[in-house]
């Protein structure tokens, strides 16, 4: 009995990762994911942030298909500088959107890599994020 239970265990943990283990090669190259998006401490703070968790009014999140990162914002912000830079390989871009359509796109052509996005409002808040392709 206590074959048959091993056996029966091994056989269904196969069984439900076969199809992670058939779509490795696709999901390595390139997952869509979203980006979390956190703010920028100020120096003068110490590194103690904010108590209560921050309102991120910016949401983001990259799509293969687009080769983009998709932006979404929760009201018009106004026009943010957006600065991305790969890591990797050093590239960087900046871009300044209008937020007034609560959306907007950024081509990622750097290949892949390591990325760090950075959004500044017209305030001088800052926000930043991580993806890796």
């Amino acid at each position: 009995m206590r074959y048959f239970k091993a056996l029966f265990f091994a056989v269904f943990l196969t069984i439900a990762t076969l199809p992670q283990l058939l779509a490795y090669g696709e999901t390595a190259q390139c997952a869509d994911s979203v980006i979390v998006i956190g703010p920028v401490l100020d120096e003068g703070t110490g590194g103690k942030g904010p108590r209560s968790p921050a309102v991120i009014p910016i949401s983001a999140s990259y799509e293969s298909m687009l080769s983009s990162v998709l932006l979404t914002f929760t009201s018009n912000l106004g026009e943010i500088e957006v600065e991305v830079m790969n890591t990797t390989t050093g590239d960087y871009i900046s871009e300044m959107i209008d937020t007034q359509f609560l959306s907007a796109t950024v081509p990622i052509t750097m290949g892949p890599g390591h990325y760090l996005i950075l959004f500044t409002l017209p305030s001088g808040r800052q926000y930043k994020g991580e993806f890796i392709l």
